[in-house]
Protein backbone atom coordinates (compact mmCIF):
# COMPACT_ATOMS: atom_id res chain seq x y z
CA UNK A 1 0.00 0.00 0.00
CA UNK A 2 1.37 3.40 -0.96
CA UNK A 3 1.10 6.28 1.46
CA UNK A 4 -0.68 9.42 0.38
CA UNK A 5 1.38 12.28 -1.00
CA UNK A 6 1.13 14.18 2.29
CA UNK A 7 2.75 11.36 4.29
CA UNK A 8 5.61 10.41 2.00
CA UNK A 9 9.26 11.27 2.46
CA UNK A 10 10.64 13.57 -0.21
CA UNK A 11 14.13 14.76 -1.03
CA UNK A 12 14.31 18.10 -2.79
CA UNK A 13 17.56 18.39 -4.73
CA UNK A 14 19.34 20.82 -7.01
CA UNK A 15 22.48 20.66 -9.09
CA UNK A 16 24.79 23.38 -10.26
CA UNK A 17 26.67 22.51 -13.43
CA UNK A 18 29.36 23.74 -15.81
CA UNK A 19 26.72 24.27 -18.52
CA UNK A 20 23.37 23.21 -19.91
CA UNK A 21 24.16 19.87 -21.61
CA UNK A 22 24.42 16.73 -19.50
CA UNK A 23 26.52 15.07 -22.21
CA UNK A 24 29.04 17.89 -22.50
CA UNK A 25 28.98 19.47 -19.06
CA UNK A 26 29.50 18.33 -15.49
CA UNK A 27 27.98 18.67 -12.02
CA UNK A 28 29.84 21.08 -9.71
CA UNK A 29 27.46 21.12 -6.73
CA UNK A 30 24.69 18.95 -5.27
CA UNK A 31 22.37 20.13 -2.53
CA UNK A 32 19.35 18.42 -0.99
CA UNK A 33 16.92 18.64 1.91
CA UNK A 34 14.34 16.20 3.25
CA UNK A 35 10.63 16.83 3.64
CA UNK A 36 8.67 14.53 5.94
CA UNK A 37 4.97 14.95 5.26
CA UNK A 38 4.68 18.70 4.85
CA UNK A 39 7.54 19.51 7.24
CA UNK A 40 10.84 20.65 5.78
CA UNK A 41 13.62 19.15 7.91
CA UNK A 42 16.15 21.98 7.71
CA UNK A 43 18.69 19.98 9.72
CA UNK A 44 18.55 16.96 7.43
CA UNK A 45 20.48 18.20 4.42
CA UNK A 46 23.05 16.98 1.94
CA UNK A 47 25.56 19.30 0.33
CA UNK A 48 28.75 18.80 -1.62
CA UNK A 49 30.79 20.70 -4.13
CA UNK A 50 31.98 18.39 -6.90
CA UNK A 51 35.27 18.50 -8.78
CA UNK A 52 34.22 18.35 -12.45
CA UNK A 53 37.75 17.36 -13.54
CA UNK A 54 37.66 20.22 -16.03
CA UNK A 55 37.63 23.99 -15.90
CA UNK A 56 34.39 25.75 -15.05
CA UNK A 57 33.53 28.19 -17.85
CA UNK A 58 33.39 31.85 -16.79
CA UNK A 59 29.71 32.03 -17.79
CA UNK A 60 28.88 29.19 -15.36
CA UNK A 61 30.83 30.91 -12.58
CA UNK A 62 28.95 34.14 -13.34
CA UNK A 63 25.63 32.35 -12.69
CA UNK A 64 26.47 30.15 -9.69
CA UNK A 65 29.45 31.96 -8.18
CA UNK A 66 31.27 28.61 -8.02
CA UNK A 67 34.90 28.98 -9.05
CA UNK A 68 37.61 26.55 -10.11
CA UNK A 69 39.39 27.32 -6.83
CA UNK A 70 36.30 26.29 -4.84
CA UNK A 71 36.08 22.83 -6.47
CA UNK A 72 39.76 21.97 -6.88
CA UNK A 73 39.87 19.89 -3.66
CA UNK A 74 36.25 18.71 -3.82
CA UNK A 75 35.52 15.02 -4.39
CA UNK A 76 34.65 13.84 -7.92
CA UNK A 77 31.11 12.81 -8.85
CA UNK A 78 31.90 9.08 -8.57
CA UNK A 79 32.47 9.67 -4.82
CA UNK A 80 29.64 12.17 -4.28
CA UNK A 81 26.80 10.48 -6.19
CA UNK A 82 26.77 7.21 -4.16
CA UNK A 83 26.66 9.27 -0.92
CA UNK A 84 23.81 11.34 -2.35
CA UNK A 85 21.90 8.18 -3.34
CA UNK A 86 22.37 6.82 0.20
CA UNK A 87 21.02 10.10 1.58
CA UNK A 88 17.94 9.89 -0.68
CA UNK A 89 17.21 6.27 0.18
CA UNK A 90 13.71 5.29 -0.94
CA UNK A 91 12.29 8.82 -0.81
CA UNK A 92 10.58 10.46 -3.75
CA UNK A 93 12.73 13.09 -5.44
CA UNK A 94 11.64 16.71 -6.03
CA UNK A 95 13.29 19.28 -8.29
CA UNK A 96 12.47 22.45 -10.15
CA UNK A 97 12.80 21.72 -13.87
CA UNK A 98 13.59 18.11 -12.99
CA UNK A 99 14.43 16.99 -16.52
CA UNK A 100 17.53 19.20 -16.49
CA UNK A 101 18.87 17.86 -13.18
CA UNK A 102 17.83 14.29 -13.95
CA UNK A 103 19.69 14.34 -17.27
CA UNK A 104 22.94 14.79 -15.32
CA UNK A 105 21.99 12.19 -12.68
CA UNK A 106 21.02 9.62 -15.33
CA UNK A 107 24.25 10.18 -17.27
CA UNK A 108 26.33 9.45 -14.19
CA UNK A 109 24.21 6.47 -13.14
CA UNK A 110 24.81 4.99 -16.62
CA UNK A 111 28.54 5.76 -16.54
CA UNK A 112 28.88 4.24 -13.07
CA UNK A 113 26.67 1.26 -14.05
CA UNK A 114 24.33 1.92 -11.12
CA UNK A 115 20.79 0.63 -11.53
CA UNK A 116 18.08 2.76 -10.02
CA UNK A 117 14.39 3.55 -10.39
CA UNK A 118 13.65 7.14 -9.45
CA UNK A 119 10.30 8.88 -9.12
CA UNK A 120 10.48 12.67 -9.30
CA UNK A 121 8.01 15.47 -8.70
CA UNK A 122 8.77 18.53 -10.84
CA UNK A 123 7.70 21.85 -9.30
CA UNK A 124 7.56 23.38 -12.80
CA UNK A 125 4.69 21.00 -13.58
CA UNK A 126 3.07 21.83 -10.22
CA UNK A 127 3.41 25.54 -11.05
CA UNK A 128 1.80 25.09 -14.48
CA UNK A 129 -1.14 23.32 -12.87
CA UNK A 130 -1.48 25.86 -10.04
CA UNK A 131 -1.09 28.89 -12.33
CA UNK A 132 -2.46 27.73 -15.70
CA UNK A 133 -2.84 31.23 -17.15
CA UNK A 134 0.82 32.11 -16.63
CA UNK A 135 3.51 31.69 -19.27
CA UNK A 136 6.62 31.67 -17.08
CA UNK A 137 7.34 29.12 -14.38
CA UNK A 138 11.02 29.57 -13.52
CA UNK A 139 11.99 29.47 -9.85
CA UNK A 140 12.31 33.26 -9.49
CA UNK A 141 8.81 33.84 -10.88
CA UNK A 142 7.35 31.00 -8.83
CA UNK A 143 8.87 32.43 -5.65
CA UNK A 144 7.30 35.81 -6.43
CA UNK A 145 3.88 34.18 -6.94
CA UNK A 146 4.19 32.31 -3.64
CA UNK A 147 5.69 35.30 -1.72
CA UNK A 148 8.92 33.45 -1.01
CA UNK A 149 11.87 35.76 -0.50
CA UNK A 150 15.56 35.06 -0.99
CA UNK A 151 18.92 36.79 -1.15
CA UNK A 152 19.69 37.25 -4.87
CA UNK A 153 23.41 36.83 -4.09
CA UNK A 154 22.89 33.21 -3.07
CA UNK A 155 20.37 32.31 -5.78
CA UNK A 156 21.80 29.65 -8.15
CA UNK A 157 23.64 27.95 -5.32
CA UNK A 158 22.21 24.52 -4.69
CA UNK A 159 21.20 24.95 -1.04
CA UNK A 160 19.36 28.23 -1.62
CA UNK A 161 17.56 26.77 -4.62
CA UNK A 162 16.74 23.59 -2.66
CA UNK A 163 15.25 25.58 0.24
CA UNK A 164 13.14 27.68 -2.15
CA UNK A 165 12.00 24.62 -4.11
CA UNK A 166 11.11 22.77 -0.89
CA UNK A 167 8.99 25.69 0.34
CA UNK A 168 7.35 26.04 -3.08
CA UNK A 169 6.63 22.29 -3.22
CA UNK A 170 4.89 22.31 0.16
CA UNK A 171 2.83 25.40 -0.75
CA UNK A 172 1.92 24.02 -4.18
CA UNK A 173 0.88 20.64 -2.71
CA UNK A 174 -1.41 22.44 -0.28
CA UNK A 175 -2.82 24.65 -3.05
CA UNK A 176 -3.45 21.76 -5.47
CA UNK A 177 -4.70 19.18 -2.96
CA UNK A 178 -5.78 16.05 -4.82
CA UNK A 179 -4.99 17.69 -8.18
CA UNK A 180 -1.20 17.34 -7.74
CA UNK A 181 0.62 16.11 -10.86
CA UNK A 182 2.01 12.59 -11.02
CA UNK A 183 5.65 11.72 -10.51
CA UNK A 184 7.90 11.38 -13.52
CA UNK A 185 9.68 8.01 -13.64
CA UNK A 186 13.33 7.46 -14.54
CA UNK A 187 15.11 4.13 -14.53
CA UNK A 188 18.36 2.52 -15.52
Amino acid sequence: MQLSLGLDEHVVFDLETTGLSAWGDEIIEIGAIKILGNEIDEKNTFHSLVNPKRLIPPEATAISGITNEMVKDAPPIDEVLPKFLDYVGDAYWVAHNARFDMSFIMKHLMQMKLKRQIEVYDTVIFSRRAFPGEQRHNLDVLCQRLSLTFDPKTRHRSMTDVELTAKAFVLLKERLGDKCPAREKYSI
